[in-house]
């Protein structure tokens, strides 16, 4: 691991040399933890080519790098949501999130345009030198691709997730919903009949109910803290270059893309390894008889799930000894007494290198995406218990892939947790699995961070238009045909019904000749 990353840093280094070095603004206002993660792997990446970067961010990082400066600190202004949700409140939000991401983390963080530090960007933007082009994240704030219009830059979105409904239609993506699940389903390919109705209608739903929750607050929004002469945020999204999406086909499958869309999932991985704790290696190497690493994320904690589904993972963990498992919890003071021997806990962890260590046998996991990536890296089966949003989407994913098994965070019990830990760590299937797609997740021709990067200096090359999709500058019934199929019923309609006109007259005609040939008798 160690030398794959100096030797990254390495090459690095050489072709920043011999490539001009970019200004570059990137705006990721959104307080989760987990979704910066692939932000702060795109600004390394990006500053190790020699390109400065300044920041508007929740998390700025710890270690002060060259060429790289927060302009907007949104650390005091808004709340982490680092270990601030519990079990409840995240299992009731659903897999239907798109009311809080388009008001919640939309519209609300569109406030933050009118931060003084950001006005005066805005007002007076650097001239020495100027900013090359604007990377914004594509979550629910998409005022913020305005920034580009008033900087007369190219704008790339990014985006933690997989590409939501509404970025797809910004770049001409083609929705694939006959095949491809639409984001707050828990779908996977092959659906239904059934599944597929419901598939389209959710996907038309997702559509117009996120433009009726954002586009008439955040056109207000744009036109008060950046111009009131700025075009609406329908207008400013076609031109937007290219985007970055959470996503790969060896995962979320097969799907005609448009070239504006760049897959770069995994960018994260390597870039967020840490080094384990001496005591937490030495813990892990004694771990001979496998180690199962159950945490549900950044946000929720552990230690908020009920006494009783608490007892059961107890009684769970104490029978799979030798087996040790390494238990990730928010406040060590909030968890019910009666830990078994063979668990450690910690309130930190270092996942990455956690995940990467060869005696990691299981991950038990809410199913978030970044978490699921990493666990699918090194190769390491899934136990999911997803708690809202596209969780119980990736967790399907990896079902179908025979690397994964799920539990219903609402019926769990000592008896179901029990159950698919002893499949998974008694069938060798599981990791076998894993090892494959791990493998086919890994073959790419270029890096997801060397992807990125190549990309995000195109679009500075290039400027809007260099991957603009026709489709959109063409309305939605174009881009389906439905035009084209209307006109073509149309005229098989009134061809037919001509036919038939004509058959008719011509059965007449020939009834009348046949009576006036009718022979007559006396």
């Amino acid at each position: 691991m160690k030398k794959q990353i100096i030797l990254s840093v390495l090459l690095a280094i050489v072709s920043a040399s011999s490539s001009e070095s970019y200004r570059i603004l990137g705006i990721f206002p959104f307080q989760s933890r987990s979704h910066q993660m692939l932000f702060d792997g795109i600004v390394k990446g990006l500053v190790r080519k020699g390109h400065q970067i300044d920041l508007v961010t929740v998390y700025p990082m710890k270690k002060s790098i060259p060429n790289y400066k927060v302009v907007v600190n949104l650390q005091n202004i808004t709340e982490s949501l680092v270990n601030k949700w519990n079990v409840k409140f995240a299992s009731e939000l659903g897999d239907d999130t798109l009311p809080i991401i388009a008001l919640q983390y939309g519209n609300g963080l569109c406030e933050y345009l009118g931060l003084p530090e950001l006005q005066k960007i805005i007002k007076n933007p650097p001239r020495n030198p100027p900013y090359d082009l604007v990377i914004v994240e594509s979550f629910g704030a998409n005022c913020f691709i305005g920034l580009g219009h008033v900087l007369k830059v190219p704008v790339v979105m990014a985006s933690s997730t997989i590409d939501l409904p509404w970025l797809s239609e910004a770049l001409g993506q083609p929705d694939n919903i006959a095949f491809f699940p639409a984001f707050f389903t828990s779908y996977s390919h092959p659906m239904t009949f059934l599944q597929r109705v419901h598939n389209t209608i959710v996907n038309h739903m997702n559509h117009h109910r996120f433009r009726r929750y954002i586009e008439d607050v955040q056109n207000a929004q744009m036109k008060k803290y950046l111009s009131p002469d700025i075009p609406p945020l329908w207008e400013l999204e076609k031109n937007v270059v290219l985007a970055l999406v959470n996503s790969f086909h060896s995962l979320n499958g097969i799907r005609p893309l448009t070239p504006g869309i760049i897959e770069v999932a995994g960018l994260h991985v390597h870039e967020n390894y840490v080094e384990l704790p001496q005591e937490l290696a030495k813990w892990m190497n004694e771990s001979t008889a496998g180690v199962v690493y159950f945490t549900l994320g950044s946000m929720v904690n552990i230690e908020t799930f009920p006494d009783v589904t608490i007892r059961a993972f107890y009684s769970t963990f104490k029978k799979i000894a030798p087996v040790r498992v390494l238990m990730k919890v928010g406040n060590k003071e909030n968890l019910l007494p009666g830990l078994p021997d063979n668990v450690m806990i910690s309130s930190w962890i270092p996942q990455v290198a956690i995940l990467a260590h060869k005696n990691t046998k299981v991950f038990i996991t809410h199913g978030g995406l970044m978490s699921s990536q990493e666990s699918l890296t090194f190769g390491v089966p899934i136990i999911g218990i997803p708690l809202f949003g596209d969780q119980f989407t990736n967790v399907e994913f990896f079902m179908k892939k025979n690397m994964a098994l799920m539990l219903n965070v609402k019926s769990l019990t000592e008896e179901s947790i029990h159950g698919a830990l002893k499949k998974i760590l008694k069938n060798p299937e599981y990791k076998k699995a894993a090892k494959y797609h791990s493998k086919r997740f890994l073959d790419r021709p270029l890096s997801a961070m060397d992807t990125a990067i190549y990309w995000i200096e195109y679009a500075i090359r290039n400027g809007p238009g260099a991957l603009r999709s026709p489709a959109i500058d063409m309305a939605w019934w174009q881009v389906a045909l439905l035009d084209v199929y209307a006109f073509l019923m149309l005229t098989f309609i009134t061809i037919s019904y001509l036919i038939l006109v004509v058959l008719n007259f011509c059965l007449k005609i020939l009834k009348l000749k046949s009576s006036y040939q009718r022979p007559k008798y006396d």
